[in-house]
């Protein structure tokens, strides 16, 4: 029998250690990172913590890059509420031998070209001879950046894995007449799985994100003199996966199942599932839940379309469906390309 590396149990220890006395409360903070990326992910409810096996996963679950062999390239984009533009770019640099692999997602939500209007007399009120002008135009984007590294930690017995990983979030959020905040925080991962050779196997993954907190610093003067400028912070919060995988000799095709749960604002549960025909054709449906104003499941949907090559390499392209109260109907669609 293999013995336990020495540093699982240290890793299990900071888990409770860090997470579980600051468990976080319910914030808006920096709130355009729990939109989700990738439209496959998005077509099973977000319930992708313990899937976490495509190049998104430096958002669900840094560990999961440690299982990706290719380079990856994934790009996303949608419109939220008619009027907001999402875009998401990820990169996977895979691991060679026992090295670690590295990963990088850039994550981008915005108005732009939103009109700056001023009125040529000031003093007067606006009317037929004192008509509104543009004079500029501003952009309200939120952006983040993941720096992602992964990599085997240890093989129990039964050929069980375990995979480590770790994302650095930096995040810059740019407003009207050059107010702005910069900050950043850290996601700490694991997944662990049973052979995925196997008819039937489990895998596991859990989140600490914003592991050491994360604060936004905004370059806004304070109200009052002598304070600081203000601050907002995310407190650590953790996320538990569990999937299930069954192949199936029907159409040679493999069936997934998943649900997740997060602390964040009192506890939120996602759980999906994908359907796959002749490594061709997907097909996926979920629950999304969130507790923001009220507590809701909200239905999603997708499918996909995947060519695979002999030499590993493969193109697919995702769609989801998402309907939320605040966001109204949302496509969402992703390209993914292995090399």
């Amino acid at each position: 029998m293999r013995k336990v590396h020495p540093l699982l149990p240290l890793l299990f220890f900071l888990f409770i250690l860090g997470v579980m006395p600051k468990v976080s409360a319910e914030t808006y903070t920096a709130d355009f990172l729990t939109f989700g990326t990738g439209a496959r992910p998005l077509g099973m409810g977000n319930a992708f913590t313990a899937i976490a096996d495509e190049a998104s996963t430096t958002y669900y679950n840094p560990a999961g890059i440690a299982q990706l062999m290719h380079h990856e390239f994934n790009f996303m984009h949608a419109t939220l509420a008619d009027l907001a533009s999402y875009n998401v770019a990820s990169y996977i640099y895979p691991q060679t031998g026992k090295k670690m692999t590295f990963g990088i997602s850039w994550l981008r939500v915005g108005v732009d070209d939103i009109p700056i209007t001023g009125i040529p007399v000031t003093t007067k009120a606006i009317g037929p001879n004192n008509r509104p002008f543009v004079i500029g135009t501003f952009s309200n984007t939120n952006n983040a950046i993941l720096l992602s590294g992964a990599g085997h930690l240890v093989t129990l017995p039964q050929d069980i894995t375990i995979d480590v990983g770790t994302s650095l979030k930096l995040l810059y959020i740019d407003t009207y007449r050059n107010t702005n905040a910069v900050g950043g925080g850290t996601d700490l991962g694991i997944l662990v799985k049973t052979s995925p050779d196997k008819t039937a196997a489990f895998s596991f993954g859990i989140v600490a994100s914003d592991f050491l907190t994360t604060k936004l610093y905004w370059n806004t003067p304070p109200e009052n003199e002598g304070e600081s400028p203000h601050t907002e912070t995310l407190l650590p919060r953790l996320k538990l996966g569990i999937a299930y995988h069954q192949k199936l000799t029907v159409f040679n095709s493999r069936f997934t199942l998943a649900a997740d749960v997060d602390t964040r604002n009192d506890y939120e549960f996602h759980t999906g599932a994908e359907y796959v025909l002749f490594e061709l054709l997907a097909l996926r449906c979920g629950l999304d839940g969130r507790n923001g104003t009220s507590r809701a499941m909200y239905f999603t949907a997708g499918a996909g379309l995947q060519l695979r090559f002999v030499t590993g390499a493969a193109f697919h392209v995702d769609y989801a469906y998402q309907s939320q109260p605040d966001l109204g109907i949302s496509n969402r669609l992703s390209l993914r390309v292995k090399f």
